[in-house]
């Protein structure tokens, strides 16, 4: 609960970067899965811009989320989706990407679906910094239901 109260209290300061949309997205990072085990997670993310000035993306994301640890599994979870700028705060975009795919854990495969937020934070160049908090379920997750994922992502634009 501290981690997203962080998270919130970063996305709510970060009022100083993104003004004009990107064509295409580049981003992977680490996450944290409140429900994984161990907790530290990975996710990539390709997006690309689908109606100049919209703010929709398309795109497509994998998650990496450890679901125990002896003997060592993971839950992989791959899905596409669209994400839609909701509002931005000086040069700072927010997003809510909302997505589904396939979910896999060894030899049990089924469905996923994740939702959440993002905010796009300009670095030097063409470089970003995208803090998120998403919600993931899967079929496969071993009953743990919805999991939360709170994490940084680092990005490229064009």
């Amino acid at each position: 609960m501290k981690l997203t109260t962080l998270l919130f209290v970063l996305l709510a300061l970060s009022v100083a970067a993104f003004g004009q949309n990107v064509q295409n997205l580049y981003a992977g990072g680490l996450s944290y899965g409140v429900g994984s085990s161990p907790a530290l997670a990975g996710t990539g993310l390709y997006a690309r811009l689908v109606a100049d000035g919209s703010g929709t993306y398309a795109f497509g994301v994998i998650d990496a989320l450890p679901a125990t640890v002896h003997p060592f599994t993971v839950n992989t979870n791959v899905g596409t989706g669209i994400a839609q700028k909701i509002f931005s705060s000086g040069k700072v975009s927010f997003y809510v990407p909302t997505g589904a795919g396939i979910s896999w854990n060894g030899s049990n495969t089924g469905w996923q679906w994740s939702t959440g937020g993002a905010a796009a934070i300009p670095l030097k160049g063409s470089w970003m910094v995208l803090p998120t908090v998403r919600v993931v379920k899967s079929s496969v997750s071993g009953g743990s239901g919805y999991q939360p994922i709170v994490g940084i992502l680092v990005g490229w634009g064009k």
